[in-house]
């Protein structure tokens, strides 16, 4: 038996120069082949920050293993964080493994933070899936999944939590199988001792790649830097398993790469083909989301972690391994974009453009707004002017940064690939767009036409959930309204309305607990004298009778000349918006280039013949001259238009949604004279007011939030859980299966789950049945009104055994009685 300690594991031992040498011995000199940015994906509680802290104490990054339980971790640093022992928001942190360089971004497993799952996975390129080996896939493992491969995200499973009562490997891999889709490939499985009870104690791993036996030292005082590691003897116990998985290894590889078979056939002997072109496939095979390299640990105890650091930088793809983002031009053209294996991602043919996507905003105890970004092409500079695509203005931008945790480091540049902060600047939001030069500090040499070049916008779920909220006294106001500004660059997921009547702010969010940690934050962070109301349901209003034709436009100094003016119409529909997006698409009128959304289910669209001749004229320039941007054109009408709509319900004052107002002309004054835009957001509001104020009343109706919901109970209690929810939820139940049947997986998947190898389990019992008793999924769709303290009640129905899952459906109209009922309360 051999000894071996990591040079990253001895670093640990000597973090005290490790941070001075953090910049200059890593950052600089990593290129962009030897980049992982992946993300840290899982249910809540499968031990996700657990296993980053472990990741930087075993990279030499930090000192000591933070404890989720003493709420000293480095990644969990909001109060509230370490208070609940929770991940609310990403973060970010770099760490260096083997020569490359990893940026891990450890996201919230709780529903009511799904935005920051969604907004992290959009800057990612590979994800690492942690699974509780007691709970196997679990609901919300399932939709962060099917997030991440909506993407094309490869991913990696690590089985976690393998010394633990009731653990099951085998069980949890036929899961990933049969209920994620994908098949999974055993890198490693798990080794157990007899100990002095002859219960099964986990102690390590069998690397079925590198057939070896790994053994770790659970002594505290070790902290899982004592490994050993062995050849694995015929007589080993383990020794069949480790026979059958490699075995199922190669012959699934040796599917794709025929090389592997002529390894194989060189010698007979599964254990002789070369670990090197086992593991070159597996890569190219993760890469193109063809498989699933399954490892497994026990984070809290120190087990497994270290090879896991090593398939994330073996299986995992580099920023030049993925396909290039889609970038838009100013008209929402496609613009061309390029992998080159040396700098990434060109665009536009430019390799001096720098294009980066800002995919988080925080407010730093000590420096204040921080922006988090992906560049992803040319190099983002320190004290630098850039441009925001989404304004048209230029930002200048102070500091550069890698976080560890909540602990910066300054940074002399980001290049391509790398994801890291800029501060110094107030003038960014999430889902900008940067642009920059590559070489110089500054956008002169950037094409106009470029600096309006965006990255795909990430998209923001709608809020479901609101709470009013007004300051204590007058004299609070002021702090307030600054303290809500933050949390709103902070987080675009949280929307606020002020109601000119009730003198109120109305706060809309994700969730009970969303909304509950963003109230804290106000009171307890940021010392806000305020009255918050209960937690209620967000509604919205929409028409039921369209707007035909509108229009205003003021007179100019000419008899035949306008200064502002604006025709338009206003239609309702009551179709999935995506499918009557599809169908505008596809007629002649408008081009995908013409549509703007508003909100998730409001949009704008412009006719053809509607932007006025001289700007038409401009846009066919290769260079624009004016002095106002056409984006900040563009972005004035679609102000005014959020203007009209945020109050602009008839029942209840609330949002009108689920409308498409069609822009039939428009037009400005003279273009080199205009200064600004707040004319031409004056008469768009003003029109679109006119337009609603011809309605009646009764052409008004609510909309509610309607949720698709997973109940997963034994077969026993399905019976008086679908009576719950059909009478007290008001829930249309559509099905009632197995719960192996009713995930991501298709039936077909039940095959490939049954013929998948994997070592001895004795919870596979488990897998088809629940104590001799089958368990199923009921799934229904239910308003989330009637779902408001639903887990409680199934809890008292199942005797603590049911569980549920909920997703947004969509806003959907109400009628008669049901609209009564909401107005009253």
């Amino acid at each position: 038996m051999t000894c071996f300690m990591s040079s990253a594991i001895k670093r640990a031992l000597h973090t005290t120069t490790r941070a001075l040498n953090y910049e200059s011995d890593f950052l600089l000199k990593t290129s962009i082949n030897e980049i992982r940015n992946i993300g840290i994906i899982a249910h809540i509680d499968a031990g996700k920050t657990t296993t980053t802290e472990r990741l930087l104490y075993y990279s030499g990054l930090t000192n000591r293993i933070g404890n989720v339980d003493n709420g000293d971790t480095i990644t969990d640093y909001l109060t509230q964080e370490k208070d609940r022992g929770i991940t609310i928001q990403s973060a970010a942190v770099t760490l260096p493994w083997k020569g490359k360089k990893i940026n891990v971004i450890d996201t919230p497993g709780h529903a009511d933070f799904t935005f920051e799952v969604i907004r992290s996975l959009r800057v990612l390129d590979g994800a690492v899936t942690i699974l509780d080996a007691v709970a196997g896939v679990e609901a919300q493992t399932e939709k962060v999944w099917k997030q991440a491969k909506d993407l094309n995200i490869p991913t990696m499973v690590y089985i976690n939590k393998m010394d633990r009562d009731g653990a099951g490997y085998g069980r949890t891999v036929k899961e990933i199988v049969g209920r994620l889709g994908t098949r999974a490939i055993l890198v490693n499985f798990p080794y157990f001792v007899k100990g002095k009870d002859q219960k099964d104690v986990f102690k390590g791993v069998v690397d079925v790649v590198n057939n070896k036996l790994i053994e770790w030292n659970t002594s505290s005082d070790v902290d899982g830097r004592e490994v050993s590691v062995s050849d694995i003897s015929k007589e080993s116990a383990v020794y069949t398993d480790f026979i059958n998985a490699k075995q199922a290894m190669v012959d699934y590889l040796g599917e794709y790469n025929d090389q592997i078979v002529e390894h194989f056939f060189e010698s007979d002997d599964y254990t002789t083909v070369d670990k090197n072109l086992l593991n070159a496939t597996i890569r190219d095979l993760t890469i193109k989301n063809l498989i699933t390299p399954v490892l497994c640990g026990s984070s809290f105890k120190n087990i497994g972690v270290q090879p896991l650091l090593d398939a994330i930088v073996d299986y995992l793809p580099s920023p030049t391994d993925v396909t290039p983002p889609q970038v838009i031009g100013v008209k929402n053209n496609s613009v061309p974009t390029k992998i080159d294996s040396k700098v990434g991602c060109i665009v536009n043919n430019n390799k001096n453009l720098t294009a980066a996507l800002a995919f988080k905003v925080i407010n730093h105890p000590n420096r204040g707004l921080m922006t988090f970004v992906r560049v992803y092409s040319g190099k983002l500079q320190p004290n630098s002017t850039i441009v925001n695509s989404r304004t048209g203005e230029k930002v200048k931008i102070g500091k550069l940064l890698v976080m560890n945790g909540e602990n910066p480091l300054d940074v002399k540049f980001l290049t391509a690939g790398n994801i890291g902060v800029i501060t110094g600047t107030d003038e960014i939001a999430t889902g900008d767009t940067l642009i920059g030069h590559a070489v110089t500090k500054s956008v002169n040499g950037i094409n106009k036409n470029e600096t309006s070049l965006k990255l795909l916008p990430i998209d923001i779920p709608p809020p479901v959930f609101s709470v009013s909220i007004e300051p204590t006294t007058v004299s609070d106001k002021r702090k307030l309204d600054s303290a809500l500004g933050v949390l709103l660059k902070e987080d675009p997921s949280l929307k606020l309305t002020f109601d000119d009547e009730s003198g109120q702010s109305i706060l809309s969010g994700m969730g009970e607990l969303h909304l509950e940690i963003t109230k804290d934050r106000l009171v307890d962070d940021m010392k806000v004298n305020a009255d918050i109301g209960d937690v209620n349901v967000t509604y919205k209003e929409t028409i039921t009778k369209d707007v035909d034709f509108v229009e205003i436009y003021e007179d100019g100094d000419n008899e035949n000349e306008h200064q502002y003016g604006i025709s338009l119409s206003i239609h309702q529909f009551e179709t999935p918006f995506h499918e009557f997006i599809q169908c505008l698409h596809e007629t002649k009128t408008f081009n995908s280039e013409d549509v703007y959304m508003l909100d998730i289910n409001t949009a704008i669209v412009f006719d053809k013949a509607a932007v006025p001749r001289d700007i038409e004229k401009e846009l066919a320039k290769p260079i624009w001259t004016l002095n106002i941007s056409y984006e900040k054109i563009i972005n004035a009408i679609l102000s005014g238009a959020t203007g009209s709509l945020q109050m602009g319900g008839r029942l209840a004052r609330l949002p009108l949604q689920n409308l498409v107002i069609y822009v039939n002309q428009w037009c400005v004054p003279d273009l080199k004279d205009m200064q600004n835009v707040s004319g031409l957001i004056k008469i768009t509001r003003e029109t679109i007011n006119k337009g609603l104020n011809s309605l009646d009343d009764n052409d008004f109706t609510l909309l509610e939030p309607i949720m698709n919901v997973k109940t997963y109970v034994l077969e026993s209690d399905v019976g008086t859980v679908s009576q719950d929810l059909m009478s007290a939820r008001n829930a249309n139940i559509l099905s009632i299966e197995d719960e192996s049947d009713a995930g991501v997986s298709a039936r077909e998947w039940a095959d490939n789950m049954e013929r998948t190898f994997v070592p001895y389990d004795p919870t596979m019992q488990y897998l088809q049945k629940n104590n001799g008793v089958n368990k199923l999924v009921i799934s229904s769709e239910a308003p989330l009104r009637e779902m408001i303290g639903y887990l409680n009640k199934l809890r008292s129905l199942t005797k603590g055994r049911g569980i549920y899952d909920m997703q947004f459906k969509g806003m959907e109209r109400t009628t008669g009685d049901r609209v009564k009922q909401i107005l009253e309360g």
